[in-house]
């Protein structure tokens, strides 16, 4: 009989602790679901698009593709401002060699403009590019509902190995991001 009130109990307890659990509503990541969307920059040139959801990020143009990233990480510096962490999965690579081969068409020709000293090169975003794998980071400033400023990280390095060297690495300290683009929410 002893046993038959412990379950009982044992029951009763568990039933009541599992209607509390389930009735907690769990804290929303307020930094990245005010994140959350498609901004666009608007441009003469055609507009630039930062898609970005709880888990990637995203950029691309009306004339253009480029990165993308998952495994998204945002680090808050400030309320309307921060970092966001992506592991690549569409990177940059570039080649001085002119491409051969079944995927030559993937490239893009850059001719050389002594201007700015580059060489002719060819150019593409692909999944198989040298950072896919590896970090990178993306700053945004004076987040509101409608409107973001965005920069991605410019500089020395394209790609860290680890998320904690990238968090090191990709900083307004270190010169990385220089130039925002305003954006608006799509």
């Amino acid at each position: 009989m002893k046993n038959l009130k412990f379950s009982r109990l044992f029951a009763a307890v568990t039933f009541v602790a599992i209607l509390a659990l389930a009735g907690c509503k769990q804290p929303e990541d307020t930094s990245v679901s005010s994140l959350i969307g498609t901004w666009v920059e608007a441009s003469t040139y055609g507009n630039s698009y930062y898609k970005i959801t709880s888990t990637t990020f995203e950029n691309y143009g009306d004339t253009y593709e480029s990165y993308a990233g998952n495994a998204l990480t945002v680090v808050e510096d400030t309320e309307d401002s921060g970092r966001i962490f992506i592991k690549y999965t569409k990177s940059y690579e570039s080649t001085n060699t002119q491409p051969t081969g079944d995927d030559a068409a993937t490239w893009t020709y850059s001719p050389a403009n002594p201007a700015w000293g580059t060489a002719e090169s060819w150019y593409r975003y692909s999944t198989t590019a040298p950072d896919v794998g590896k970090w990178y980071a993306i700053s945004y400033k004076d987040l509101t509902a409608n409107s973001i400023k965005i920069s991605g990280a410019a500089g020395t390095k394209t790609s860290c190995d680890t998320l904690e060297e990238a968090k090191t690495e990709f900083t307004v300290d270190n010169g990385y991001f220089s130039y925002y683009s305003a954006c608006a929410k799509q």
